[in-house]
């Protein structure tokens, strides 16, 4: 795969294109996060692990919010990219095997939430890969092809272990607007494709500041989303070609008082033409063909 790193601002109008000729690529990914070190409220308190904590952000996910999420995107018939902590694979078969079985792609990452690879020694970095894309691949029948970073925090070791074990793309850093490709310290090539568009993000969809504050209504989040997507049209019109990201975080927003957003959501964006809904990896390749 041959392709320069990026087109420089001033010269992409006229050349960056989406397959169907539109606008803007709206790329969605769902998470299926398990952290082991949710922080404790008092520091002092005699026992590690808060349950009650744990219950209601990780096993929630997998006990009914993948599942409500998934439903949500086959009704609207859209294919996305699931964020996993690996070591939740092997746990949970064959809800993996079901996302795959759908088309959905499953994403190289950590074994745990809470430790990312800026936690890590270089050889455990190296090895935590390793065992990740094992542990996919053994239980769904084939490798991941693109790896996020718990938090997408990387270190500077990251590209050059990826790109030597065979990955096409990762999603950790934010050195621009659209997908961009990289030459490793080792010589080999792979795929940005940026963790910027957090607006797009249901942490911000649905902002929790405080029990005193409150939260954000259903009417405002779909309004706040609406105006989002709308931003990135006009500019994928009006400049080059956009990309937005569009993450759903089961354990915030699969609940049932918030999923009907995302449903809403998915109906007005369908609505506009040109728009371009893909899974990581089609981006990634997508790039890849057009030497970007």
């Amino acid at each position: 795969m041959l392709f320069r790193s990026r087109i420089p601002y001033r010269d992409r109008a006229g050349k960056i294109h989406w397959p169907n000729g539109g606008p803007l690529c709206v790329h969605v990914y769902v998470t299926a996060e398990w952290n082991s070190n949710r922080p404790l409220a008092d520091r002092n308190a005699k026992f590690t692990r808060d349950l009650s904590l744990e219950s209601e952000q990780d096993q929630y996910t997998f006990t009914v919010g993948v599942w409500r999420a998934v439903k949500l995107l086959d009704k609207h018939g859209i294919k996305a990219s699931i964020f996993p902590s690996s070591g939740m694979v092997d746990k949970y078969p064959d809800l993996f095997r079901e996302l795959v079985s759908k088309g959905h792609e499953i994403v190289g990452r950590s074994s745990d939430q809470g430790v990312p690879p800026t936690h890590l020694t270089p050889e455990n970095e190296r090895l935590d890969i390793v065992k990740a894309t094992q542990m996919i691949e053994q239980v769904v029948g084939r490798r991941p092809v693109g790896w996020i970073s718990p938090g997408a925090k990387c270190t500077d070791r990251t590209p050059d272990l990826l790109a030597d074990a065979g990955y096409l793309w990762f999603g950790d850093l934010k050195g621009d607007d659209l997908p961009y490709g990289i030459k490793t310290k080792n010589g080999k090539k792979i795929v940005v494709i940026p963790h910027r568009t957090m607006t797009s993000n249901d942490n911000a969809i649905f902002p929790e500041v405080d029990s005193l504050r409150g939260f954000r209504s259903g009417k405002d989040a779909l309004e706040f989303i609406k105006d989002v997507f709308d931003s990135y049209y006009l500019m994928g019109q009006q400049e080059y070609p956009q990309a937005l990201t569009y993450g759903i975080h089961p354990m915030r927003s699969a609940i049932p008082d918030r999923i009907g957003v995302h449903d809403r959501f998915f109906d007005y964006m369908r609505k506009h033409e040109g728009v371009w809904v893909a899974r990581y990896q089609d981006l990634a390749e997508q790039i890849g063909r057009a030497h970007v």
